[in-house]
């Protein structure tokens, strides 16, 4: 398997799936962990919690480990980490047991995507690079219907725990190919120019991840409050807004390839930003407008999707432009995972606060204010016209 190559990133994408389906397991078993361990529903969501915190602490340290041990071997310890602690959430006999597993798979989960992301921003470049990042990009939504698939034969049975047993055959079969995975030579050719004072100091990385952080706030808070919104505001059943919010989300998807075979065709980076934010508040206006029908609301609850994932392409394939040296490419990625998973954390409190003083033109304005900040800090106007010449 060379370094770089389409099978490699077809690899590496695939450790991406195992490590956002952990993700995906969880909450169609959320009731049978809750009976099965005899704890309240309030217990799960606290262990939930706790498997989601360590993308708020947890990327810059495992960052600059990834840029110290080599890409290759966090990909190992991570792939490893996630079978283990899979098996863990399996056979837990105790509830504090099952929590400190979940808060274990998190940080491994943490490691993956940045080892993964951080694997093809050495390996490749130019129209490849921004093809293979463009791909990865979408490897947390759709591992995470990946991991809603596992589950779904499970779920509500006396064998609810099986599919953790799965998840960990699946990963720990991974991690045997991974063993074969090429040293990735960039990191180790560059070793001792990167550090962390060189990325701190380097203030289009700390854009870029305040700027992502904005994008995190936009989506997901909109996401987290639009079946509450949508009930409120048009009687809409909360099962019929989540149903549309899971259909939707797949536009992510469609929204991050859109955003890479644009830039891949050679459009200027703001360009495309530009067009993302138009989507983005053109969704929100129309979703959040006082009257607006419930045909109207799904539309624009589609284009906000839409516009999210196409943000996230967008960002992850302008980092590897803004490093002086391959070596710093873990403490970056780290950085501003961390950064945005800051961001994501305070979605949900800020929209749901505004959801409480009972405005919706409130909610379109964080939107737009989010998105108007996206476009402001993100450090795309030095760059190249066309991000995949290079």
């Amino acid at each position: 398997m060379k370094s770089g190559s389409w099978p490699y990133i077809v690899f590496i994408y695939l450790c991406g799936l195992a490590g956002s389906a952990s993700l995906g397991v969880l909450g169609p078993v959320a009731g049978d962990i809750a009976t099965g361990f005899t704890v309240t529903p309030q217990d799960v969501g606290l262990a939930i919690a706790g498997q989601l915190l360590p993308l708020a602490v947890a990327g810059f340290p495992l960052g600059w480990l990834i840029d110290r041990v080599g890409v290759r071997a966090a990909i190992h310890m991570a792939l490893l980490g996630i079978a283990l602690t899979a098996a863990g959430n399996g056979f837990s006999p105790s509830f504090d047991l099952f929590r400190g597993s979940l808060f274990l798979q998190g940080v491994c989960f943490v490691g993956i995507m940045t080892s993964g992301q951080v694997s093809l921003m050495l390996t490749t470049s130019g129209k490849r690079q921004v093809q293979a990042i463009t791909l990865w990009s979408t490897a947390v939504p759709i591992g995470y219907g990946v991991g809603l698939l596992m589950v779904s034969s499970f779920a509500g049975t006396a064998a609810w725990r099986t599919v953790f047993s799965v998840h960990a055959g699946v990963t720990a079969m991974l991690f045997l190919v991974s063993l074969v995975l090429p040293a990735t030579r960039a990191q180790e050719d560059n070793a001792g120019q990167g550090g962390i004072g060189s990325v701190l100091r380097n203030p289009r990385v700390l854009r870029l991840g305040f700027a992502l952080a904005l994008g995190s706030i936009a989506g997901l808070g909109t996401s987290a409050v639009l079946p509450m919104y949508l009930q409120q505001s048009l009687n809409i059943e909360p099962s019929l807004s989540a149903r549309t919010l899971a259909i939707a989300s797949l536009a992510g998807v469609v929204g991050s390839i859109l955003v890479g075979t644009l830039l891949a065709k050679g459009w200027p980076a703001m360009r495309v930003a530009c067009l993302v934010a138009i989507v983005a508040v053109g969704g929100a206006l129309i979703t959040f407008s006082p009257g607006t029908s419930w045909n109207w609301a799904a539309a624009g609850v589609v284009l906000i999707q839409l516009a999210g994932g196409g943000a996230i392409a967008l960002c992850f394939t302008v980092l590897p432009r803004l490093l002086s040296h391959p070596a710093q490419s873990g403490i970056a990625t780290g950085l501003v995972g961390q950064i945005s998973g800051i961001g994501a954390s305070l979605s949900a409190p800020l929209f749901f606060a505004a959801l409480g003083l009972q405005n919706s033109l409130l909610l379109a304005g964080l939107v737009v204010v989010s998105w108007a900040g996206l476009l402001l800090l993100l450090p795309v106007r030095r760059l190249a016209s066309s991000l995949g010449a290079h």
